[in-house]
């Protein structure tokens, strides 16, 4: 073999004396092609060079790139370098053949596939995915490829939700019945809407978003069958996950609903869509042509909030006119006289107001209800007793002589409060039915002695009747126990048979 000694000294040396005699070995090569093989395996994995691989033109060695370890392709005689380097188009890259002028050096192509490797897999650190040609491919190579284009899609933008959860607040009209209904319609979507309380209704679902239908909100009576006031709008959703759409009471419209064209609306008249058999219904009465005291708004509301706790309807009146007849007292179990003063009904009212006791009907008094009527006898026998006088506000405590009925069965055996503490014209016991009594002890300024009653309830006349001392201070309507009291009360003059108020 001719080139031996100096293909062993290439091997052998360094680097830079292989640059040094790479033109000897390439003369000195050019006849033994068959031995470029050794010299190359010999060669890969020796140097790190950051050039691309390329052949420098000599028998069947190929300088490598070292950076990808790849080796360059396997060149052919004279020409072999330049056209491989034009083959090469990404770093350590081989076509994995000899080009042009290959087929004057046979050994360049065919012993190793000009990669220096005998085995022709590649190379297996190659992330370029671009293998010599007849390379079996790199079982670790990454693929590169842009598959976005290649995604066909549903035209639809992956951040838009397709649906979006709907919650509806809904505040209807203030109206009292235990058969109340809201319904919603959007599209041909029909949704009951559920009781928060008071006047507010709530549901929520799932609508197709960025979609328009007409929304119409209806709010019912006697669970659907008579409508009370409704609302229309249209409705487009959003492209959120999730809104709110508040409705108030002021956007229903009540006048459209008239079922007996009588020119008031279901909503407005005292019976609509319910009746006294159906639902309790209690009047508040608040007249005041004596002394009119400024916690009888503090008392209608809290009245009102207690009714609805147990499903009575309430009503508010300040003027007897047109309110004390027989055909609207008989809507109602009861007429509560909240801190009435002075002379109210005329003798028309008080006549029909009599007929109602005697039908049944229940009376409920709270404080200055006995402050009121001294010149009509009838109705002192039905509250009890006449107001006379009282000391000062201050503390004292009540003794529960009955705690079995419905207004003191949540008492203890006594009752501490501070209150405006009422001296009677006359003890009402024997007559009545007495629920507490003032101690005397505990507070200064009492009248009556050692049995001064406070609190009592009677049937007379053919209808029942409560009444209580309590109730000068806006304060006392916010107390819990007091508060349970005057619904307590409320139950028994409207004739329902609760036995205890916890």
């Amino acid at each position: 073999m001719k080139t031996t000694s100096l293909k062993t000294l290439c091997t052998q040396g360094t680097y830079l004396v292989f640059l040094a005699s790479m033109a000897a070995c390439s003369s000195s090569s050019s006849s033994s092609s068959s031995n470029s093989t050794a010299i190359e395996d010999s060669i890969v994995g020796t140097t790190d060079s950051s050039q691309d691989g390329a052949n420098t033109g000599s028998e069947g060695i190929s300088s490598t790139d070292e950076s990808t370890g790849q080796d360059g392709a396997g060149g052919t005689a004279g020409n072999g370098g330049a056209d491989e380097t034009t083959d090469q188009t990404l770093d350590g890259d081989s076509t994995g053949s000899g080009d042009a002028g290959g087929t004057t050096a046979p050994d360049g192509e065919g012993a190793s596939g000009n990669t220096g490797n005998p085995d022709n897999t590649g190379n297996p650190d190659d992330t370029t995915g671009q293998p010599g040609s007849g390379d079996e491919g790199n079982p670790d190579e990454i693929d590169t490829t842009d598959s976005t284009n290649n995604d066909p899609g549903n035209g639809e933008d992956p951040l838009i939700p397709n649906s979006t959860l709907v919650t509806f607040d809904i505040q209807v009209p203030a109206y009292q019945s235990n058969a109340l209904k809201v319904q919603l319609t959007w599209g041909d979507r029909d949704i009951t809407a559920s009781f928060v309380g008071d006047e507010f209704w709530s549901v929520s679902d799932s609508f197709p978003t960025d979609s328009q239908q007409l929304l119409t909100v209806t709010f019912f009576d006697n669970n659907g069958d008579i409508t009370l006031a409704s609302f229309e709008t249209e409705f487009r959703t959003g492209i959120n996950s999730a809104e709110d759409f508040v409705i108030t009471s002021a956007q229903f419209n009540s006048q459209r609903w008239d079922d007996d064209n009588d020119g008031q609306s279901n909503l407005d008249e005292l019976i609509a869509g319910t009746s006294s058999a159906q639902t309790t219904r209690v009047l508040l009465f608040s007249e005041a042509r004596g002394f009119a005291h400024d916690s009888i708004p503090n008392a209608l509301t809290a009245l009102e909030e207690l009714a609805a706790s147990v499903n009575i309807q309430t009503d508010r009146a300040s003027d007897s006119t047109g309110v004390f007849v027989d055909e609207n007292l008989a809507n109602y179990d009861a007429v509560y006289w909240v801190l009435t003063s002075g002379d109210v009904l005329n003798e028309d009212e008080q006549a029909a107001f009599e007929r109602y006791i005697r039908g049944g009907g229940g009376y409920a008094g709270i404080h200055a209800a006995s402050d009121t009527e001294y010149d009509w006898p009838w109705y002192g026998e039905l509250v009890g007793a006449y107001f006379d006088r009282h000391p000062v506000i201050q503390t004292a405590t009540q003794i529960v002589e009955d705690g079995s009925h419905v207004s003191t069965s949540h008492l203890t055996e006594t009752w501490t409060r501070t209150d405006e503490w009422y001296d009677f014209q006359s003890n009402p016991r024997g007559r009545v039915n007495v629920l507490l009594t003032l101690d005397e002890n505990s507070y200064s300024g009492g009248g009556m002695g050692a049995d001064h009653p406070s609190a009592w309830y009677h049937e007379f006349d053919g209808g029942r009747s409560w009444y209580t001392g309590g109730g000068h201070t806006q304060e006392s309507y916010a107390e819990p126990d007091f508060r349970a009291h005057l619904l307590g009360g409320m139950n028994y003059a409207a004739g329902l048979e609760v036995e205890s108020i916890e």
